[in-house]
């Protein structure tokens, strides 16, 4: 590793040492150190510096659907912050390592987490009904002793990202959530669906990985109660062009629309409240890119930040150090600890 990226970190350590933990620039530098001091100096520097976080599973029923929910809380205290992990469309669900790994680190940096195991999203279903479920457990998580009157907020990966979004658009409970922060998500399931059917965007070329191509055409498919409405589906992923994939979608009838719009956060976005942090790998193959700009550009009266950093892959983000320059390595952490920053400070 080049000295700009050691001074980085040095300076990240620094910092933390300097702040006390419940101030939003020391658990932002220990968020960034869990993540990333060990692929790039061979130490968990978090690890040394905090007391391992606390770990627990339940079962759980939110909104009629019962599931496995772990949880993990800051090796101190007793009340803390509350952050809710909305998984993506992972088989492995809860045992998925790269987002256990994830809420241990926010324990770490102070927060209870709660981890989900929707089923919706562990079977890979285009569930409509998600997103009501999605946000009672959001409502349950703010109600626990621990946690209320505190700050309050969810992180949605991937898939998870839209029908985190989708509930905080139509449901109370995530809609009064004082921050949402999305890792690749979509922004419109028309538009998401259309990519990955003709690898391409509105503008661009764009290459799904072998798990999107695989799962998401049958899930949309099934999701559909209807022939007509199945046959359009098929319409729009035999499509040639995106805007073609589109013009299939629109054939869709109002039992089909309401699937998509049910699912899709481009139909509820100017309802989404609470402050949006989306980052985006800009060589995600999940979900594309465009799909962030999209949601830049859509009118809404809420805060809106997007970052675009090179050392995130998707829901991978220690690995992506891997192969990066030392310059590029120190300017990409030095903008992932200010936008973590900025983030933790609205989580409080």
């Amino acid at each position: 590793m080049g000295r700009p990226a050691v001074l980085v970190l040095v300076a990240v350590a620094a910092y933390l040492l300097w702040q006390p933990l419940i101030y939003p620039g020391g658990k932002a530098a220990l968020v960034m150190l869990d993540i990333y001091s060990e692929p790039l100096v061979g130490v968990n520097v978090a690890r040394v510096l905090t007391p391992e976080p606390r770990a627990w599973e339940t079962r759980e029923a939110f909104g009629g659907t019962e599931m496995r929910v772990s949880w993990w809380r800051p090796g101190w205290g007793d009340r803390h912050p509350a952050i809710m992990v909305v998984n993506g469309a992972t088989p492995l669900g809860n045992d998925n390592a790269a987002t256990r790994g994830f809420a241990a680190t926010l324990a770490r940096a102070g927060y209870l987490v709660m981890l989900p195991e929707f089923p919706f999203s562990k079977e890979g279903r285009l569930d409509p009904d998600a997103p009501r479920v999605v946000d009672a457990a959001f409502a349950r998580l703010r109600a626990l002793p621990e946690t209320k009157g505190l700050r309050g907020g969810a992180f949605g990966a991937s898939t998870g990202a839209g029908l985190m979004l989708c509930a905080a658009g139509t449901y109370a409970a995530l809609g009064a959530a004082d921050h949402l922060t999305v890792l690749g998500g979509y922004f419109d399931l028309d538009t998401y669906v259309a990519s990955v059917a003709t690898r391409s965007t509105r503008d661009a070329a764009w290459e799904p990985s072998a798990e999107a191509r695989e799962r998401i055409p049958p899930a949309v498919e099934a999701a559909m109660r209807s022939e007509g409405d199945r046959a359009a589906v098929r319409r729009a992923l035999a499509a040639t062009s995106h805007g073609a994939a589109l013009e299939a979608l629109r054939d869709l009838s109002a039992d089909g629309r309401r699937v998509f719009d049910a699912l899709s956060p481009s139909a509820v976005w100017p309802r989404v409240a609470p402050p949006v942090f989306w980052i985006h790998d800009p060589g995600d193959t999940y979900e594309p890119l465009a799909e962030a700009y999209a949601a830049r550009a859509a009118p809404r009266a809420g805060r809106f930040v997007l970052v675009v950093p090179r050392l995130v892959q998707h829901a991978e983000v220690g690995e992506a150090t891997k192969g990066q320059d030392a310059l590029t390595l120190a300017r990409e952490l030095w903008g992932l600890l200010t936008f973590t920053l900025e983030v933790l400070r609205t989580a409080g």
